[in-house]
């Protein structure tokens, strides 16, 4: 199933009159609006690795759903490393999962526009964070699972510089508490997001908008065989550690 970025709940909330202090829900939501393309596009390459994965005939012989490490014991472990990439998609495309991409990001969904008001600097933390977790540690696992089927990634735009910095200025304009709390986000060495404290930090720390298409390392888009994997479970999500042993050739 693809994804669009009318499949990503927002927080919706009555408008507020000039004398409720602030318009706060309608910048969280400004906020959401400018990120869920980077979100979606995100979430659709997951769904589209985990289309692939699943359509393999060996994901029969993976615990069904999303499963622990321990229900992986009794495979070989070449069979581990591909129920573990398979597990893994899974989790990031959930969204039930609290390692669902669409959990996280709609955490805050169905709030009442006095706990916007009362939250707005957490909520707003809070999408900073899974957009910096998206773009940054769950991009590495989607690339990773990537190369080893040799596939190629094209990573989302960020939003521009100059977008962002209008944006923080606003929402910092209208919440005198959200000072400080967004910063502008950018791709660094590695296509892993970063964050700088204004347009001019993030040009001298060398921070894009774009990102490098990442090229596919393997020979051939159907080989896992001759790949380990060492997987763990680290806050109850089943995160799996690859090492490519060799190149190997359809």
């Amino acid at each position: 199933m693809n994804c669009s970025c009318a499949a990503l709940r927002v927080v919706r909330a009555r408008p507020y009159g000039l004398a409720d202090a602030s318009v706060w829900p309608s910048d969280l939501l400004a906020y959401r609006q400018q990120w869920e393309p980077f979100i979606a596009a995100h979430l659709a390459l997951w769904r589209n690795l985990n289309a692939l994965l699943e359509d393999v005939p060996d994901a029969q012989r993976c615990p069904p759903g999303i499963f622990t490490v321990d229900q992986l014991a009794s495979l070989t472990p070449t069979m581990r490393a591909f129920c573990a990439s398979l597990g893994l998609t899974r989790i990031r495309i959930s969204d039930t999962n609290p390692g669902g991409i669409l959990t996280q990001w709609n955490a805050w969904a169905g709030r009442s526009s006095a706990d916007i008001l009362a939250g707005a600097a957490a909520m707003l933390q809070w999408h900073q964070s899974v957009v910096l977790s998206v773009g940054g540690a769950y991009k590495d696992e989607l690339v990773q699972i990537a190369k080893l089927w040799g596939l190629h990634v094209d990573l989302p735009p960020v939003p521009s510089f100059s977008e962002q910095q209008t944006l923080i200025a606003r929402i910092e304009g209208a919440y005198v508490a959200a000072k400080g709390i967004l910063q502008i986000t950018g791709y660094a060495a590695g296509q892993t997001l970063r964050m700088a404290s204004d347009v001019a930090e993030a040009v001298a720390d060398g921070l894009t908008e774009t990102a490098r298409k990442l090229p596919k390392v393997l020979t051939s888009s159907w080989t896992w065989i001759g790949v380990a994997a060492v997987a763990v479970v680290a806050g109850g999500a089943l995160v799996a550690y690859y090492v490519p042993r060799r190149r190997v050739s359809a």
